[in-house]
């Protein structure tokens, strides 16, 4: 399954310039375990944040100055919330861009870490400030392309659309789901 999976990111990051108003940002997919039996993390983020509090998300966070790059960006943020050193991670590529509605554009590179879920979890430190819990979860359980379904939102400014992954605990949308929604295209189908 890894090897699909690296044939099917992009190899070079696309750089496409966010959207005007739009924070560039960037997040770590960061797959976990045996090349044919993968799972994935995520992490549960903090009550007490000002954006996404609470939500299902993968480690990341804004580009920052000190950032050379993308890729600088999302295994700087995986350092800062659960504590994972970027010299583990080996970056397999890129998924395309997600917009959240909250103004964040948000650049996916994909990662492995080649240790077990249960070692990666005894390794794993949160970072309470950013991150109420970490969730490394069987990536088998994001690769049913029936569990997707489109969800409105209704607010004062209007009506938004964005995915939902049925039958997830915690719920898992938005931009998280849009981002599995990618590795579920480019994943084979029985895992």
């Amino acid at each position: 399954m890894l090897s699909q999976i690296k044939s099917g990111v992009f190899s070079e990051f696309c750089a496409e310039a966010p959207l005007k108003g739009m924070r560039p940002a960037a997040v770590l997919c960061l797959l976990i375990g045996e090349i044919n039996a993968l799972s994935i993390l995520l992490t549960k983020r903090a009550p007490h944040l000002n954006e996404h509090a609470g939500q299902i998300s993968f480690p990341g966070g804004k580009l920052e100055a000190i950032d050379e790059t993308i890729v600088d960006t999302a295994l700087r943020e995986t350092k800062e919330e659960v504590g994972l050193s970027s010299s583990e991670v080996e970056v397999l590529g890129f998924l395309s861009p997600v917009v959240t509605l909250t103004g964040f554009h948000i650049y996916p590179v994909v990662g492995y870490l080649d240790k077990t879920p249960s070692s990666a979890s005894q390794q794993l430190n949160r970072n309470p400030n950013e991150v109420e819990e970490i969730i490394i979860s069987p990536l088998s359980s994001y690769l049913d392309p029936n569990r997707y379904h489109l969800r409105t939102y209704s607010s004062e400014t209007g009506s938004k659309r964005f995915l939902e992954i049925k039958n997830t605990n915690p719920l898992v949308w938005g931009a998280t789901a849009a981002i599995l929604k990618q590795l579920s295209d480019i994943s084979p189908s029985k895992v």
